[in-house]
């Protein structure tokens, strides 16, 4: 069987076992697979396996444009001179750049306002840069870490968000001076590291990984997921009947969401 065909075959099975749409808490039925990171953060043919959840239509295509935008910008602040000085890195960013500015001009960048970030040594890793983000990528960034929160407490939880559950989620650029504190505090609570990784392909650096902790009986799911070096996404999952617990109420500037809040909902 060729590789397309065990694709096709894959994609057909996880639509039968999982009928009902991720996102929108199966308003839906899954007619489509969603990439979840979407394929425009990485160069063609990178995208890590393993992250095909079931969408319907509308959940799927509703946000397309957020892809490319944070797809943009995941790899526009990544500092990873192992991916960075590859040209198909280069080529995918031009494309996005491209499509992007004909059509969501507002959506770019003012790279006037970029500025190189020390590290905890004081040196400056070559091209470690933070960027004043404008209004459009924060919109892209909520959708990307609202379609992130429910795909990633299916792939662990087995199972998907309900409009009963609720979940904070947000991003923040490592990079940036006074995110280490928060970092660290992600790193102390969730033990499961998970590397996105594809085979057969040359190497490519840090592209996606994800650390996560869950309490089953809850049904409370945690995660931050870092994008190269440049981009770091975390939620967090509270089920139908259960407290807030003391390492949620910490992030309290993000407010709380009802579940399966796709567009479709």
């Amino acid at each position: 069987m060729s590789e397309s065909k065990r694709k096709m075959s894959r994609q057909r099975k996880l639509l039968i076992e999982h009928p009902d749409c991720y996102f929108c808490g199966g308003i839906g039925r899954a007619t489509t697979i969603d990439h979840v990171p979407p394929r425009a953060c990485f160069p063609r043919g990178y995208a890590p396996e393993g992250f095909e959840f079931p969408a319907c239509q509308e959940c799927n295509k509703g946000a397309d444009k957020d892809d490319q935008i944070f797809g943009l910008y995941s790899m526009l602040l990544d500092f990873d001179e192992s991916k960075t000085s590859q040209q198909d890195h280069i080529k995918r960013l031009l494309e996005l750049h491209k499509g992007i500015k004909n059509n969501y001009p507002d959506a770019l960048p003012d790279l006037a306002t970029a500025f190189p970030v020390p590290n905890q040594a004081g040196s400056i890793p070559p091209a470690a840069i933070a960027l004043e983000t404008n209004s459009v990528f924060k919109a892209a960034s909520m959708t990307m870490g609202k379609k992130l929160t429910h795909a990633l407490y299916m792939l662990e939880m087995r199972k998907i968000l309900t409009t009963r559950h609720r979940f904070r989620c947000n991003w923040y650029q490592p990079q940036w001076q006074g995110t280490e504190s928060l970092t660290s505090y992600f790193n102390s609570l969730m033990p499961d590291e998970k590397i996105g990784t594809r085979s057969n392909i040359k190497p490519y650096g840090d592209r996606f990984r994800y650390i996560s902790g869950t309490k089953e009986t809850e049904d409370f799911f945690m995660y931050a997921a870092q994008f190269g070096r440049g981009l770091v996404l975390w939620g967090i999952v509270c089920g139908p009947n259960m407290q807030v617990p003391p390492e949620a109420e910490r992030l309290k500037p993000a407010p709380w969401i009802a579940g399966a809040c796709g567009p479709r909902a």
